[in-house]
């Protein structure tokens, strides 16, 4: 923090050095021009990427491209995304100095500040030599400031992915409804109930035997339990709600009451598997609606990319030639709310080592770089894709990329495409292309079939999000919430299946939750609603 102020006052000074170029006295960095644009030194640049292509080696394409463009020699560091957060701790304490740190989670952002391993970055630094990347953050999602929040200071420069703002799809067989007499999508949770009864009871597939359910769930994965009935009465049950500091944890809402009602009436009929307290809808959730024993199934279920050997329809039809499905939105619950759990656009951060507070010429080149990033298209594709014609082509050369892009031999082997850190994903982040683009440059680098489907059935504007993007980053949580959660999910699952009511769940889980550190959460999300507030002004973001 001392050391920074001292940086900043350079760099001010050094601004007005280049103006006036009087009275600046012979600093051993005085004739280095911190406007960005000198790049006549050669800089040495320690990369602690994104941890996700542990295979890579020094010299990949991505990398080559920025060398060039920007007078740079980076020093990669390949960590594997296991334990990343141990391992990237314990270089950083060991004496290792990474110049960029790539942080994947908020609260390691805190705790690397408090250890003075990373450096305050004012907002006003970003401003100045990356505008285009503060102004993306502050336009797309200027709740993600709060992550690289430690104390009463910026750690670092936020992204994000927007994939992660978009509701989940759900996706229904449509041969079972038709079986059952049933012509349309249903639209509504009571629409929904009657095809899920009519699935568990009508014999929808046909073999003359009552062996198949509605839909499943799971209660490993907190997040996709039920989502979209919760979200029919649009709560979040698990993630805390309002704003400002007007917030209240979603397991004491009146819609979480209710929808455990409807869910353990639903339990009742036969519905929902009972064997979704062991299901995981990532694996033998989704391999139940793949072989016919649920006729539902949310969680990103859907498709669009029917040419895909992989994709969900082409699978199932492998297992049943006769099966049919069809991608739908979340129900609307009965006062019109539907939507379902998303972890917001707000992803990872970016820091920079505390050693650069003496190397501020780093600094503006690294933000020199990111700036140019998200502006320059031609680099932008060259550090994501590659090189055109050597790397990737388009899918139709008369379509550009509204008809995707295809990675050419040896780079269609997905194990090649990390080894040489290239990704098609332009909605998220990479290796050397850690800062955000725009949603509406994501957009347009996303192939057009994709995208018309992500925008209709995947929304975002059925994205429901935590009121922090997620439950845990309060100060206290690591010591309290999943011990609290993991309580709460078991009364809920108890409630569901009949073996308790919903005010008993009212009542112990009031109990749990007051003995258990839960007052404690609610007075740090109260001060954490009011920190959001405090960061809009600093960073002078305008509320919506």
């Amino acid at each position: 923090m001392k050391n920074l102020k001292k940086v900043i006052s350079l760099v001010s000074a050094l601004a007005i050095c280049a103006v006036s170029l009087a009275g600046c006295g012979k600093s051993e960095t005085a004739n280095i021009n911190l406007d960005g644009k000198d790049m006549s030194e050669k800089l040495e640049i320690s990369w602690m990427g994104l941890p996700y292509n542990p295979s890579s080696q020094e010299g990949t394409y991505p990398e080559t491209v920025l060398e060039e463009k920007f007078n740079v020699d980076i020093k990669p560091i390949f960590l594997d995304n296991t334990n990343y957060n141990d391992k990237k701790t314990m270089m950083l304490a060991g004496g290792t100095k990474a110049d960029l740190i790539y942080e994947l989670d908020p609260a390691k952002v805190k705790l690397d500040a408090e250890q003075g391993l990373i450096m305050e970055v004012p907002y006003e630094l970003i401003q100045r030599y990356a505008p285009t990347v503060y102004k993306i953050i502050c336009d797309e999602a200027p709740e993600a400031w709060l992550y690289s929040r430690a104390g009463d200071a910026n750690y670092g420069i936020p992204n994000l992915n927007y994939n992660n703002a978009r509701c989940r799809s759900v996706v229904w067989r449509t041969d079972w409804l038709k079986n059952v007499g049933i012509n349309k999508i249903p639209e509504t949770l009571d629409e929904m109930h009657d095809a899920l009864y009519k699935f568990a009871n009508e014999d929808p597939d046909g073999n003359g035997k009552k062996d198949t359910y509605g839909m499943s769930s799971d209660i490993t994965n907190w997040h996709t339990m039920f989502t979209d009935v919760f979200g029919a009465y649009g709560v979040l049950p698990f993630d805390w709600m309002g704003e400002g500091t007007d917030v209240s944890y979603g397991g004491f809402a009146d819609g979480t009451y209710q929808a455990l009602e409807t869910l353990a009436k639903w339990y009742s009929e036969g519905i929902i598997d009972p064997d979704f307290i062991t299901d995981n809808i990532f694996s033998t959730g989704k391999d139940k609606f793949k072989n016919g024993i649920v006729g539902f199934m949310n969680q990103n279920g859907g498709y669009w990319d029917l040419k895909d050997s992989n994709a969900l329809p082409t699978v199932m039809n492998q297992i049943n030639p006769n099966a049919r499905i069809e991608n739908a939105l979340p129900v609307k619950g009965p006062d019109g709310k539907a939507g379902t759990f998303c972890w917001g656009s707000p992803s990872h951060v970016v820091a920079f080592g505390a050693h650069l507070e003496n190397e501020p010429e780093k600094l503006v080149r690294i933000l020199t770089m990111f700036e140019q990033l998200v502006t320059d298209d031609e680099l932008l594709t060259s550090v994501k894709l590659g090189q055109q014609g050597r790397h990737w082509e388009f899918a139709d050369s008369s379509a550009g990329f509204d008809s995707g892009v295809k990675f050419l031999s040896p780079y269609d082997d997905p194990s090649q495409q990390k080894n040489e850190c290239l990704i098609s994903e332009f909605g998220s982040t990479s290796f050397f292309a850690p800062v955000s683009v725009s949603y509406e440059k994501a957009m347009k680098y996303t192939e057009k079939a994709k995208k018309e489907v992500l925008d209709k059935y995947c929304p975002t504007s059925l994205g429901m999000t935590d009121a922090f993007m997620k439950p845990d980053t309060l100060p206290s949580a690591a010591d309290y919430f999943v011990d609290l959660r993991t309580k709460q999910i078991n009364l809920m699952v108890q409630v569901i299946k009949g073996e308790k009511s919903v005010d008993a769940y009212k009542k112990e889980f009031t109990e749990i939750w007051n003995n258990g550190g839960g007052k404690t959460l609610e007075s740090e999300a109260k001060e954490m609603g009011g920190l959001i507030e405090k960061i809009y002004s600093e960073a002078g973001v305008e509320k919506k």
